[in-house]
């Protein structure tokens, strides 16, 4: 079985005069599809196309693959596909597979066309198109109502087909027929990005200037969402570049749950997700997934990716290209391209225009939140331990659980009674409610830095010993910090530092006069340039 290309690329049927042979970010589109080819286990002498314009067949001709020259004046698109017909099957054996590939379809990924290889080759199926995901749109101009001009709807999609390519077995070619092919429809997505007019060249321009940017996070109840977070506000941050995010298969319902598939997501084994990152011929990698070893930084290298790791006191932190440890003040040892400490710590974007609190005379409320995970359902059992000192000073208590919490239902039942107790779960503003806690119960994660940039002094359990680890938690910045959670021992202690701040206004303000110097907006911008300073060492732009 041998892979063939066939493509047509007649000037009659040209988005614009010399669009053919004029370039894109370099190269021109019949280059781009013959080295697309190449690529994808086609060699050049296997590349067929069929062409009315003498220039597109001396560059095709030079560049080693086969042009069909047909100089004659072509009006009739039924006759000159008869003829490219015919030159098909003149240079198709019956177990041949064929692709037909558009030139103006520069962005199709080897990655799709090797899906659809292997859909044709499946079951008795004897061609494969592509279809692509459009939004529905009103062909008929009709009077709107004032619902329509004040509520927009939400967008609907249909499936169309694409024209960016087909696959066909070599035997429906050799046999001349024209219709009945068994086939099949291949979802894709952008890349199949077709040039129909100036605009379009100008959008898949860009495009093609991109890089890819792959994050490698991790979600679940052991270490939490704070690595998901920091991704996603990154990869907000990120609009001229691919962004994919790729997780192993043990965290793949977290990661889904906090994404909400805002972004592509892989899922891979943990035995192969390196090599897949290497299959997605990712740019940059962004490691969040706590300590790396060299087998999780060094073969993206090899390959050509450059790699950011966040986070990582692993022997691959000092092999990565950059590792920012900003939940590390003191940094834990000199190897390696590392940045230590809390001025590369960022906040996410709703604290950008919140309101750091003032101080207040009387404790009104008492925030309590442990993260997206809260592993050890510290929001229900600290709620138990403090009530009794919130009660006896008046004292609100606002709960805040992420959307990984797993005792949220019987939370909620407690809580129905007490009018004291709110609970909020899985918000998206957090801040608006930090703006009016006097004091919090938090876990030592970035939760910590988020309290400290709102002037919120708080007591800090760790959840875990390496959040023990974390020393920007300490009375130096407003923090009283506990050891990792210990059942039937935290919830006393807890209850105590709370009496005791809650009791002694002098103390309180000394807490809360340390939190003031925190500021951290200006940090995100800062580690943004830096990773994106990784892709201007790092080869040519994304061509897929």
């Amino acid at each position: 079985m041998m892979k063939k290309v066939f493509a047509s690329a007649l000037g009659s049927s040209c988005i614009f005069q010399g669009a053919l042979t004029r370039k894109i970010q370099g190269k021109t589109l019949i280059q781009r599809l013959i080295d697309k080819a190449e690529r994808f286990g086609v060699p050049r002498a296997n590349v067929f196309i069929y062409t009315d314009l003498e220039e597109v067949a001396l560059k095709v001709e030079r560049l080693g693959a086969n042009s069909f020259l047909d100089t004659t004046q072509i009006l009739d698109l039924e006759e000159a596909s008869v003829k490219f017909g015919k030159y098909c099957a003149k240079h198709t054996e019956r177990s041949d597979t064929i692709l037909w590939l558009s030139p103006y379809a520069p962005l199709v990924s080897i990655n799709s066309l090797k899906r659809a290889e292997v859909l044709l080759n499946t079951g008795d199926t004897e061609l494969v198109f592509c279809s692509v995901d459009e939004p529905a749109r009103n062909l008929a101009i009709a009077p709107l109502t004032i619902q329509e001009i004040l509520l927009s709807k939400p967008t609907e999609f249909v499936k169309i087909r694409s024209d960016a390519f087909v696959f066909i077995r070599g035997s429906a070619i050799k046999e001349g027929r024209t219709e009945d092919f068994k086939q099949t429809a291949i979802d894709v997505g952008q890349d199949v990005f077709e040039i129909a007019s100036f605009q379009d060249w100008w959008v898949c321009e860009k495009l093609l200037a991109r890089k890819r940017i792959v994050f490698r996070v991790i979600g679940n109840e052991r270490v939490g969402m704070g690595h998901i977070y920091r991704a996603l506000s990154l990869a907000h941050e990120i609009l001229d570049h691919e962004i994919i995010f790729i997780t192993d298969d043990k965290n793949e319902d977290v990661i889904r749950q906090v994404a909400q598939l805002e972004y592509r997501l892989e899922v891979a084994s943990p035995t192969e997700i390196v090599s897949t990152m290497i299959d997605l011929e990712s740019d940059l990698v962004i490691n969040d997934i706590l300590d790396t070893s060299p087998e999780d930084v060094t073969p993206l290298q090899t390959y050509g990716a450059r790699v950011v790791n966040f986070e990582d006191l692993g022997e691959g932190a000092k092999l990565a290209d950059l590792t920012i440890n900003e939940l590390y003040d003191r940094p834990q040892f000199s190897e390696g391209n590392i940045l230590w400490g809390k001025n590369y710590l960022f906040v996410r974007d709703e604290f950008e225009d919140a309101k750091p609190c003032s101080f207040h005379q009387e404790v009104k409320t008492v925030l309590l939140a442990f993260g997206g995970i809260d592993q050890h359902d510290l929001s229900y059992k600290i709620l138990e331990a403090i009530e009794p000192v919130c009660d006896k000073y008046r004292i609100g208590i606002e709960i805040v659980t992420g959307p990984g919490y797993r005792g949220y239902s019987a939370l909620e039942k407690q809580v129905l009674s007490k009018p004291n107790v709110s609970l909020t779960h899985a918000t998206g503003v957090i801040s608006k409610i930090m703006e009016e806690a006097s004091v919090a119960i938090t876990s030592n994660g970035r939760t910590v830095y988020e309290m400290a940039h709102m002037n919120v002094p708080a007591i800090v359990v760790p959840q875990h010993k390496r959040e023990k680890t974390h020393g920007f938690a300490s009375r130096a910045n407003g923090f009283i910090a506990l050891d990792p959670y210990k059942e039937g021992v935290t919830e006393r202690q807890v209850a105590q530092e709370l009496l005791n701040i809650i009791s002694d206004n002098k103390y309180r303000k000394e807490l809360f006069d340390r939190t003031v110097p925190h500021c951290f907006t200006e940090n995100k911008q800062k580690i943004v340039d830096l990773v994106i300073s990784q892709l201007a060492n790092n080869g040519t732009a994304l061509d897929p």
